[in-house]
């Protein structure tokens, strides 16, 4: 009996222990096949790549802006990135993303939060976009309209930041005559062509924050404050007011805004070329500072001091500075049209314009054909 229970015992350590051998190396296996905590967490980094090129990649075979799904604008700006910010708005961030062969891209955020004003801005400026094409405006790419709240503009990227940059920025150099004169004839070209391409389409802020610059010259940009689908006026409701030192008194009068509204500001643009000058500042805007004494005595002593001496067209400032007196006359009726305007640049300007290349390498004798 006593034989009996000592093989019984020493029977179940042996099974106690083969099974606790058993279930060693089963766990030991199983660690060995599981990866490590780090690439459980890089799956989804894995993944997340994996959109972000799909959507770079798409972006750059579509001939027109395609439309992305909201998990791929959050791939494109790296989970909304803040290293990646490029510039902010009232209620727009952007971002700089880069396409597969390294171009860089805008990624314009826009985010209303219920508000429906911010929400028809969005949806003008979308819908302008994807029907405008122009050299000298800014050129969509992609975009996405499925979020409840939040909407993206996928935009060409221009990395000479904006003419208000270049003008009363910090560089050391300022910006030369020519080039001036070269981004005042973009611009030009730019809302002659919204003005009279088929839409009649009014920018509504132009202004120098949003003229983007470039090697090939000048872009308009931010058209959420447009207008579109009239010849002379619209409704209040529809109209926005326009940066500080630009807005057209008239509007600001009657609460009608008009093509000639943009010229208003357009001849505030030209005025800021000249002298250099901010548009607004703390005392006064520009034109009630500066009008005076150019209708008075021209633009002797009020040319932009950093160019130097010889660094400006004394007989092109004069041209440019009678030309922006009438477009910034108190009756709209009185400013020429965004086409006369543009042609009178050409000709006023003609030397320096071509001097620049005027992004498109126009001769001198091109130029002055165009007026």
């Amino acid at each position: 009996m006593d034989a009996a229970m000592a093989l019984a015992l020493l029977f179940f350590c042996v099974l106690l222990l083969a099974s606790g051998a058993i279930a060693f190396l089963l766990i030991r296996h199983c660690l060995a096949r599981a990866p490590p905590h780090r690439h459980r967490q890089a799956q989804p980094e894995a993944a997340a790549k994996q959109l972000q090129q799909q959507a770079l990649l798409a972006i750059k075979k579509e001939p027109a802006p395609r439309r992305l799904a909201w998990r791929e604008v959050e791939a494109l700006t790296g989970g909304f990135d803040e290293a990646a910010v490029v510039g902010r708005g009232g209620s727009s961030t952007v971002y700089l993303a880069r396409l597969l062969d390294g171009s860089p891209v805008a990624v314009k955020v826009h985010r209303w939060c219920g508000g429906e004003r911010r929400l028809r801005a969005f949806r003008q400026e979308l819908d302008l976009l994807r029907r405008l094409r122009h050299p000298h405006i800014v050129a969509l790419l992609a975009y996405s309209d499925d979020h409840e709240d939040e909407g993206a503009l996928v935009l060409e990227y221009l990395g000479g930041g904006t003419l208000a940059d270049a003008l009363h920025g910090t560089a050391a150099a300022p910006l030369p005559w020519a080039q001036r004169m070269r981004v005042l004839h973009d611009v030009a070209c730019a809302l002659e062509h919204l003005h009279g391409g088929g839409a009649s389409v009014v920018h509504g802020d132009v202004s120098a924050s949003n003229v983007l610059l470039s090697d090939g010259g000048a872009r308009l940009c931010d058209l959420g404050s447009a207008c579109e689908g009239f010849s002379a006026a619209v409704a209040p409701a529809r109209a926005a007011v326009a940066s500080p030192g630009y807005a057209d008194p008239f509007f600001l009068r009657t609460g009608i805004v008009s093509s000639r509204s943009d010229v208003y500001g357009f001849g505030v643009l030209l005025l800021e070329a000249v002298t250099g000058l901010p548009a607004a500042s703390e005392a006064e805007n520009l034109t009630a500072r500066i009008l005076p004494r150019v209708r008075a005595r021209g633009v002797a002593g009020l040319v932009d001091g950093r160019l130097g001496d010889g660094g400006h067209d004394e007989e092109e400032a004069a041209g440019v500075a009678r030309l922006a007196v009438e477009c910034v006359a108190a009756q709209p009726g009185l400013r020429p049209s965004m086409a006369q305007v543009r042609a009178a640049i050409a000709e006023k300007a003609a030397r320096s314009i071509a001097k620049a290349g005027c992004g498109h390498h126009i001769q001198l004798s091109k130029l002055l054909e165009l007026t």
